[in-house]
């Protein structure tokens, strides 16, 4: 007198998406036994984060049939680089603006955002620009931050006057 009411096995799927469509939350369609199904990925998933499609998982034998769950991988990507809720990107400025402060473009994943950099940055420094990064996975309108790390260019050629007036201010600063 064995229980025969024998539910479906679960069904793992692995999936990729771009970070731009982890931002964004995206839509796939995935076909099954003929079927298309369609799934929505949230915003804010992140590698490992799973999307249950419930009854979608092995028939069972008269009982439940199991649940299908899609396992989101995200790209990497060449201009962020993801952690947790928060992306960073490199930045370059001039050495004059490294030294003067001024402002900069800060690329994020919907419009750029200027920034401030104050006068005496260095190479390497970070910056924070607040709200920039990943939403947050399932709290609307929350998101993690932007880092810039500002990295910091150099002329690679002079005219022999700037040549001279760079050479006056190693002397003042010496």
């Amino acid at each position: 007198g064995g229980n025969v009411n024998v539910a479906g096995r679960d069904i793992e799927h692995d999936l990729s998406i771009s970070l731009r469509e982890a931002y964004e939350g995206t839509t796939r369609f995935i076909t099954k036994g003929g079927r298309r199904l369609k799934v929505n990925i949230p915003a804010g998933a992140k590698n490992g984060t799973k999307v249950r499609l419930a009854g979608e998982g092995e028939q069972g034998i008269s009982g439940q049939p199991g649940d299908l769950y899609l396992i989101v991988h995200v790209e990497p990507d060449k201009q962020f680089e993801r952690d947790g809720d928060n992306l960073l990107t490199e930045v370059t400025i001039d050495m004059f603006t490294a030294m003067l402060g001024g402002e900069v473009r800060v690329p994020t994943l919907t419009r750029p955002v200027k920034l401030k950099v104050p006068a005496g940055t260095q190479s390497g420094q970070k910056f924070r620009v607040r709200a920039k990064g990943m939403p947050l996975l399932k709290k609307k309108d929350s998101y993690g931050d932007l880092y810039a790390r500002v990295m910091i260019t150099v002329p690679e050629a002079l005219t022999p006057e700037q040549t001279q007036l760079v050479e006056q201010l190693r002397r003042t600063m010496g």
